[in-house]
Parts: C-alpha cells; sequence; structure tokens
C-alpha cells in the first residue's frame, strides 16, 4: 500500500478508535519483527483502548479488505504475529484479570502468564500450562498458539484449560463462544455466530472420519487446526476448536480458564548419562512413573548453562553428554517423594544406566534445579558472532518410541552439511527442539534453511510425527501443514473460508493461497559498511551494527518480574517502543542500506531513545548483553549534534552548575523554592515538576569543606590510600554522606585524599545526548584521576552512577590509555568495604543501633557487575534490622523524575520499591544512591542514608547522625 492510501486509512480510524494509531515509519518497524527469523513490515500499528476498538477496526478491515493481525507479546518463533496489514497489539491495554471464581479465571488476553499466575497462588490456584516465555508472553498469545510446556505431559495444552472465549467475528460482531449447539432459528443468537456453528458443525460432521484418521501418531500435537474432538454430543465446542487457530478465524478479546490447585507435592530428580542415546532410553522408562515434566539437555546447551551461572556447573559432571530433569507432581509430598527415589534409585543404582542423580524436594531445591532448563535459551542467545542457534526447525515432535531414530537420523541430515546444532528435547513427550547453527550473514547458510527445513520436517512426517508441537505453525510451519494432514487439509481451507471468507484475520498462516512456497520473509540485517563514518561514542568498527543485528527479539525484556530490572519505562507503558529489542530493531532499521540518512538525528527517532532512561539493566539482563543504552546515547547524541539541546534538557544537563550555585547562596536558594509561586515557575521554565520535594542545598560543599580539614592535601604517609571521588550531590546537598565516607575509611586505617578539583562525573550530560559537555568534564577529571592512579592510589565512589560513569563510559567517550588506567582502578564504596572484610581488614567495633531498615539496591550498582554489598556490610552492625529491597528500579533514573512530564511514570515505575519500603516496621531507608534516595524521601516519607552514615553512627564517628535520622522529612526537602 503506498503512502497516499496509508494516510488514508489512518484517517478513516481517527474517526472510529479511540488508542493509538501507529502508522510512522519507526513504528511499522518496531512491528515487523517478532521472536522469528522473518520480517514483514505491516500497514500499521493500533492498540485498541477496549473491545469497541477492536470491532470497530475489523469492521473497517472487512469493509476495505485489509489484513488484520492480533499480537501479544511477539514472542512466537514462527512468525504468526506479522503481517502486511494491520497489526492489533492486544499487549497494552487489554491487561485486567476480571474475575477470579473458585476454578475459573476470566482475563483479557493482554494478561501476562506469570502475572496471573502469581494472582491465582493467593487463592491456592494456577493455569496449568508453563510455556518458557512465561514471564513475558501474554494469555492471549498461548490460547491462539495453544501453548503447554515443560510439564505438558501432565497437563497438555492451553485448549484442555479453556472453557469460553470472547471473539469478535470476520464481521466485527461480538460474541461469548464455548461449546454451541445448533440454534433454532437465527433470531436466537448472533445472526453471524449461527451462520459459523451450522457451517462448521455440517462440515466436522460429514468429515469425522478423516478427521479421526489423518492424526499424527503422536499424542502431542498442535499444527494445524486441531478438529477431531470438538464436535461431542453436547454441541460444538467452539472455544476448544479456536484455541491454537493463532488469530485466523476470530479475534480474543476475553478468555475464562480453567484453574487447577497448587500441588500437594513436588520432587524433581536430575540424573547425568554418558550419552544422548541412554538418556532418551532412561526417559522412555520414566514413563511409568508418570513424572509431570521429562526434560532432556545435551552437552552443547549444558555447557552454555554452566556458563551463564556458576551454581549449575555445580549440578554437572563432566563426563555427562545429556542430563534428565524428572518432576513428579501430586497431592502429597509422600506420594511424590516415593516415585522420585524409586526413578532414581532403579535408574542409578539397580540398572547403572544414570552416571550421577541429584534429587531435590524442597521448593528451593527443584527451582535451583530448575534454574538448569531455564538458563539454556539464553545461553543460546547469548552466543555472539559467527553461526548462531537458529529456530526454524525446532518444533517437531514424534512418537516416543521413534525417538532415538529421529535424533540420530536429523544429526546425520545435518552432519551431511558439516553443521552443529543444540538439542533441548520433552523427553517423555517425544518434542525435540533442534537449532542448527548458521551464519544468516552468509548466503551459502541462508540457502540451506529450506534445505535442512525439507529434510527435517518430511523425516518427522515420515516417522508419523508433526511439524508443529509447541511454538507455532506461522510463517515458519504452514509450508508443510499441507503435507502433514493431506486429504484433510482442503477441511482446514473450508473452515477457514466459513470464518473467515474475504481471508482477512491474520493470512498466510495455517492455510494461506500457496502455502508450498519455498521461500521465507526473512529478516533484513544492514549490510557491512552501511554505519556512519564517525559516531559520537567510541565503537569498534561494525559493532554498532553487530549489536542490533544480535537483538533476536526474543521479548525478554518485556519482563515484569521483580527478579529483574529491565525496562522501567515499559513495565509502566507497555508501550512496544519502551522495549530494549525496539530500540534494537530502530537501529537495524536505520542502518538499513537506502535508510534516510537524516532519520538517525530526527526528532522521531530521539522520540524513542528518550524512552530509554539509562538506567543499563537491559545491558546486563538481556540474554543477547545488547548494550542497548549505549545505542540510544549514541542516537540522542545524534539528534543533540544536529538541532542542540531544547531548554528543558539543557537544564537538567546543567545540574552541577545549578547546584554550585544554589550552594553558595543556599538560605535564599532553599527559601525560594519552598515557594510555591516559585515551584510553579521553575516547572514552567525549567520542566523540573512542582509536585517533587527537593533536597535543600548545603551553605557549604563538601569540597569546600575537606579544604578547611586538610583532605584536599596528598596524605604522605605509607599507609593504604585511596582518593574520593565525591560527585554532585555529597558535595552540594548531603555533605554528611562524603564525610561519613571519609569518616569510616580513616576509622579502617585508609589515607583519604579529596582532589579539590575534581567536578561531578558528567553522567547528566551524556543522558542526554550532549556528549561534549559529558567529553569535557571526563577530560578534566582524567587528568586528575590518571595523576594519582599513577602514584598508586584507588579511585573510590560512594555515588553508583560516579563508578559506572568513570569505569564504563570514560573509555567510551575518550581514546585515551588514562581512561583505561582510571577505569581498572575505580571502586564503588560499599564494594571497597566489603573486599576490606573480607580480607579481615575491616573494623567491626561497632556500636548497636537498633533500627529497623529498608535498603534499596540501585540500578546502577548492579549494572557494575557485582552482587550489592551494601546489605551485607550493614548486616554486620549489631541491632540494625535490614530488609533488602532489589525489586525494581526507583523510578528517578538520574533527572528523569525530576521533570514534569515524567513525573507520573517516575511514581509508577517506582511503585514496587516504594511499597516494599513501606511495609510494617520498615522505619527508615537506605541506598547508595542519591535519586534513589530523593524518590524514597520525597515519596515515601522515609529518612534515608547512605550506608556509610549508617556504618559512621555504629562506629560511633558520627552521633549527629542519630539526630539528623529522626529529623522530619519535611525538614529536610523543599
Amino acid at each position: 500500500m503506498d503512502e497516499p492510501q496509508r494516510e488514508r486509512v489512518l484517517d478513516d480510524l481517527k474517526g472510529v478508535f479511540k488508542g493509538e494509531l501507529l502508522f510512522d515509519e519507526l513504528s511499522r518497524a518496531l512491528y515487523s519483527t517478532d521472536a522469528s527469523i522473518f520480517q514483514i513490515e505491516p500497514l500499521g500499528v493500533v492498540a485498541p483502548r477496549d473491545e469497541e476498538d477492536v470491532r470497530a477496526v475489523v469492521r473497517y478491515a472487512a469493509e476495505h479488505r485489509i489484513p488484520l493481525i492480533a499480537r501479544g507479546a511477539g514472542t512466537g518463533m514462527a512468525g504468526e504475529a506479522l503481517g502486511t496489514g494491520i497489526i492489533i497489539d492486544l499487549s497494552r491495554h487489554f491487561r485486567s484479570i476480571l474475575d477470579v471464581g473458585d476454578d475459573t479465571v476470566r482475563v483479557q488476553p493482554g494478561v501476562v502468564y506469570r502475572e496471573l499466575n502469581e494472582r491465582l497462588a493467593k487463592v491456592g490456584r494456577r493455569f496449568a500450562p508453563d510455556p518458557t516465555s512465561g514471564v513475558q508472553c501474554t494469555v492471549g498469545g498461548m490460547v491462539a498458539n495453544n501453548a503447554s510446556g515443560a510439564h505438558v505431559l501432565r497437563h497438555g495444552y492451553t485448549r484442555d484449560h479453556v472453557a469460553q472465549l470472547r471473539v469478535v467475528l470476520d464481521n466485527g460482531d461480538a460474541a461469548n463462544v464455548g461449546v454451541e449447539r445448533r440454534a433454532a432459528t437465527a433470531a436466537e443468537t448472533n445472526v453471524r455466530l449461527t451462520d459459523i456453528v451450522q457451517h462448521v458443525s455440517d462440515l466436522l460432521e460429514s468429515n469425522y472420519a478423516l478427521l479421526q484418521s489423518s492424526r499424527p501418531r503422536t499424542p502431542f500435537d498442535r499444527c494445524g487446526y486441531l478438529l477431531h474432538d470438538v464436535l461431542t454430543a453436547k454441541g460444538l465446542d467452539l472455544a476448544r476448536l479456536l484455541v491454537g487457530s493463532e488469530g485466523t478465524l476470530a479475534v480474543f478479546t476475553e478468555a475464562t480458564l480453567r484453574t487447577i490447585p497448587l500441588p500437594g507435592g513436588r520432587s524433581l530428580v536430575l540424573l547425568a548419562f554418558e550419552s544422548l542415546d541412554a538418556a532418551v532410553g532412561a526417559a522412555q522408562d520414566a514413563l511409568s512413573s508418570r513424572p509431570a515434566a521429562c526434560e532432556l539437555i545435551d552437552r552443547r546447551l549444558m555447557t552454555l548453562a554452566g556458563g551463564r551461572d556458576a551454581l549449575i556447573k555445580t549440578l554437572l559432571p563432566p563426563e555427562a553428554e545429556a542430563v534428565l530433569l524428572v518432576e513428579h507432581e501430586g497431592e502429597t509430598e509422600i506420594e511424590t517423594r516415593e516415585a522420585t527415589l524409586e526413578l532414581a534409585d532403579r535408574l542409578q543404582r539397580v540398572e547403572h544406566r544414570a552416571l550421577y542423580a541429584r534429587i531435590a524436594f524442597t521448593p528451593e531445591d527443584i527451582e535451583r534445579i530448575w534454574t538448569l532448563r531455564e538458563t539454556v535459551l539464553p545461553g543460546l542467545y547469548g552466543i555472539r558472532g559467527g553461526p548462531q542457534p537458529i529456530a526454524f526447525v525446532e518444533d517437531v515432535g514424534v512418537p516416543s518410541d521413534q525417538l532415538v531414530v529421529y535424533l540420530h537420523r536429523v544429526q546425520e541430515i545435518l552432519k551431511r552439511r558439516e553443521i552443529t546444532a543444540s538439542f533441548l528435547v520433552h523427553a517423555g513427550s517425544g518434542q525435540v527442539h533442534t537449532r542448527p547453527f548458521l551464519d544468516l550473514e552468509r548466503s551459502a547458510d541462508v540457502s540451506l534453511l529450506w534445505a535442512i527445513a525439507e529434510e527435517i520436517h518430511g523425516l518427522a512426517l515420515e516417522l508419523g510425527g508433526t511439524v508443529s508441537t509447541q511454538h507455532g505453525t506461522g510463517l515458519a510451519r504452514t509450508p508443510w501443514v499441507e503435507r502433514q494432514y493431506g486429504r484433510l487439509y482442503p477441511v482446514f481451507r473450508e473452515l477457514k473460508t466459513i470464518f473467515d471468507p474475504q481471508g482477512i484475520l491474520n493470512p498466510g498462516k495455517i492455510v494461506g493461497p500457496d502455502p508450498g512456497m519455498p521461500a521465507w520473509p526473512l529478516r533484513r540485517n544492514p549490510v557491512s559498511g552501511t554505519e556512519p563514518a564517525t559516531w559520537s561514542l567510541r565503537w569498534q568498527p561494525g559493532e554498532v551494527r553487530a549489536e542490533a543485528v544480535n537483538c533476536n527479539g526474543c521479548g525478554q525484556c518485556r519482563t515484569e518480574a521483580p527478579g529483574q530490572r529491565m525496562c522501567p519505562v515499559f513495565r509502566v507503558t507497555h508501550e512496544e517502543a519502551a522495549t530494549p529489542r525496539a530500540k534494537a530493531n530502530l537501529l537495524r532499521h536505520l542502518l538499513q542500506q537506502g535508510a534516510d540518512a537524516r532519520l538517525l538525528s530526527s526528532d522521531e527517532v530521539r522520540g524513542i531513545a528518550d524512552l530509554c532512561v539509562n538506567c543499563r539493566m537491559c545491558a546486563s539482563e538481556c540474554p543477547a548483553h545488547i548494550n542497548i543504552p549505549k545505542l540510544m546515547l549514541e542516537v540522542k547524541a545524534a539528534n543533540v549534534s544536529e538541532h542542540g539541546l531544547d531548554w528543558m534538557d539543557w537544564t537538567m544537563t546543567r545540574t552541577e552548575s545549578f547546584a554550585a550555585f544554589a550552594s553558595i547562596f543556599a538560605v535564599a536558594v532553599n527559601a525560594g523554592l519552598a515557594s510555591k509561586s516559585i515551584r510553579w515557575l521553575m516547572e514552567k521554565v525549567f520542566g523540573v515538576s512542582r509536585r517533587r520535594r527537593l533536597p535543600r542545598f548545603a551553605a557549604r560543599s563538601f569540597l569546600r569543606r575537606a579544604a578547611r580539614r586538610g583532605w584536599t592535601r596528598r596524605p604522605q604517609s605509607h599507609r593504604p590510600r585511596v582518593a574520593y571521588f565525591v560527585d554532585v550531590f555529597a558535595n552540594y546537598n548531603e555533605p554528611l554522606i562524603a564525610e561519613a565516607v571519609v569518616a569510616v575509611l580513616q576509622h579502617n586505617g585508609i589515607e583519604v585524599y579529596v582532589p579539590p578539583k575534581q567536578k561531578g562525573c558528567g553522567m547528566a550530560p551524556l543522558a542526554y545526548g550532549d556528549v561534549e559537555s559529558a567529553r569535557e568534564t571526563a577530560e578534566h577529571n582524567l587528568r586528575i584521576l590518571a595523576e594519582l592512579v599513577r602514584d598508586g592510589y584507588q579511585i573510590v565512589c560512594s555515588e553508583p552512577t560516579a563508578a559506572l560513569m568513570l569505569s564504563h563510559d570514560y573509555p567510551d567517550l575518550i581514546d585515551d590509555p588514562d581512561a583505561k588506567l582510571v577505569a581498572q582502578q575505580v571502586r564503588e564504596l560499599t564494594a571497597f568495604l566489603w573486599d576490606l572484610h573480607e580480607q579481615g581488614r575491616l573494623q567491626t567495633d561497632f556500636q548497636r543501633v537498633n533500627l529497623t531498615i529498608g535498603h534499596h539496591v540501585p540500578c546502577h550498582l548492579k549494572a557494575l557487575g557485582r552482587p550489592p554489598a551494601g546489605p551485607a556490610l550493614l548486616a554486620l552492625i549489631p541491632g540494625l534490622s535490614v530488609h533488602t529491597i532489589d525489586v525494581n528500579c526507583s523510578g528517578m533514573a538520574g533527572t528523569f523524575g525530576l521533570q514534569a512530564s515524567n513525573y507520573e511514570v517516575s511514581l509508577e515505575a517506582g511503585k514496587p520499591m516504594l511499597e516494599q519500603l513501606n511495609r510494617p516496621g520498615t522505619l527508615f531507608g537506605s541506598t547508595e544512591c542519591s535519586t534513589c534516595r530523593l524518590q524514597m524521601e520525597d515519596v515515601a516519607r522515609k529518612r534515608t542514608m547512605h550506608p556509610a552514615q549508617y556504618m559512621a553512627l555504629a562506629y560511633g564517628l558520627m552521633p549527629e547522625l542519630l539526630q539528623r535520622l529522626h529529623t522530619p522529612i519535611r525538614e529536610l526537602v523543599l
């Protein structure tokens, strides 16, 4: 469709649609991929706010014959959520759990599986299917895809747990569907639904024998339309039929799901074997114990998982070629314990088939071993450069008695082409996830895709299996549906015609105009050499392109699990553009050959880049470790280079200058900032939210205090020595932090030197793309710090952001050996002190401090790559009860939370942390980060100090801190 036609569609929808309409070039690029290897640019994207929006867009599409593709989290690996028409993003607004009943739950399709089961666990229930992508996939996607998971042996597929669906049909009518009988008259119900039920019932009745005879031998199949069991004496189970239809027959707006009780008992055994064949054979024998799950992991995957987690490595004997994870569930712990013990004893001690058995009975031990399984895919995603594990034949299922044959012959197919692969096998159910290692940057490897798929899928069908058991039919496997079902395939076509005569609902999936087409719409990666000649930050040649291309779109960056941090803005807005994978897609699009070079510096691109708040969490938590924050800093820098900073951004980049000025005139400035009219004016002029309570400014900065106390003179003794880098907040707002740092270090025999001419670290200008100002600051500080490092000093930072800037960002800003030299000697304060403790050098002569505190772990501290040391240090203080809060970003993200435009997002992003801080009994806060502290004091109204301050108080070095700790918040913020 050309641009004028696109504009006409957009204008037409504006009159009937309340949600977001995303028809611009960048939005189309962000939705052109999912977790598959495919790419199709859509006409546009809509994010409906309610069912009426869905009905409106379906009616419009039907009238104009425009394809519609419903989409959840976009975590499918078969390309089922891609298409040339209008994408309906149901993950943004359809996120409500509508009703929790005794044994059912009614939800909207955008509800995330993990959140659903967290809610159900409160009433002792669960939704049984458990896909690996459960932390980010949506229920709508599970229903559309008929998802299962590792426990498919016991709990089956999603279709086994769906009671009713609410759907929008091809003409825009909405209806609740479950078990349907033919209506006596059309007036009794929805006319369109009546027509569908009548025709589908006739179709299935007339082809009953064919339906029963055309099934694969394996019971675990979700390929095509599953029709053999939907017409019963009670009527047509339309809900069961629609589950797994991948949005090709209707659009789901609600689902009523059956729930089951949480298991009364669970047990797990890890069994190691000397060969893959031995493990497969043991898996078949294990089925007699009726396990809930039976997973096989080969050596390659074990090696990858062990490389990501040292604890996992201890579970795996070096001589093992494969391991089985066999879990039992039951009503009682005794029941499951006995089943697991009997299996382990038989396979290891009696039959001597297993090399090793590790049994787990407690929930903690079970989850620890299951971590091996959960780490497998992230291990694959983390492989960089050269051949990658490609998901295109990864969903085959064969009868369990043919599993060994299938695995041997697949390896022969790959060996002939000198290709290796990883194998993750649901051994109990005969489902095999094979990922050949191919380099899709090489045309020779690309040309192998179809040939390999032909052979492997043909082998599966020869053995009585299926080409799709879990991951969907989609673009990847639709070409083989006709071959799998043979004479039944025309029934599929007729079914599609009954539901969707115009072919507008996700066309080309399951059935299509040319299902045998020997080509796939593969991702279009930028060719080498398309990058600009120079970047604002330092990169290796081709590195920007490589970072963008290495994102596989798995969607793990959409997680909202409390154990992870990425991405704070997405967790609030649920916009696809806010996800880290969207930023990688953005760069891929911008670097395409023929792309408009001016787009990189455009305000439209800057708008997406601004959704990255530089928390750095995705860079460490992304399975592929894509450095999205650095990419977005580069994009922001391009915009600033072309257009300069707008007034409000300029204000935020100059916070140190304002702080220095405010400190000199602290009395007047503090009085002014306490005025509502002044705060209103600041919001209008500078963009600083008038609702944000700001910290007071100290009348004398720490550097001035340090000069008076002689700390700015080089120590002459030969004791261990450090240079203290103080940064902005502890210098101008809370000098008692810096004084506590010096006191604690000196108490532990460390000589402290405070470089008098140091500036702030420069993170504020860098975060807004003002790279030149950040570089000037870095050059100034490096001239001071490099000399100190050469003289034997370590650089200690009490502000995690400063430690991150000096150690990670300065080398990206400046091509100078001094930047690397300084980076290697930077230490965050609590990590430095914990190292002293582990060396037996930390003084523990603490006085008792009877306080209960909540310690928030900042994002930039985690980004430094070490486990947080603050809680462990504080736990050394007698009487101090420490509750570690490691659940989320605080929401401040540097100066992000200061801006009026971001205030609500900041509060919502920090809500999980603030709820933890506000739990009963937690009287005070603790954190290493100054802006996190601002959020904690402003919103939670809890007096918060740096761990160094609590230590100084406990050492008896600064008793005045106790008074400050009990000073009302209103006297400390403005």
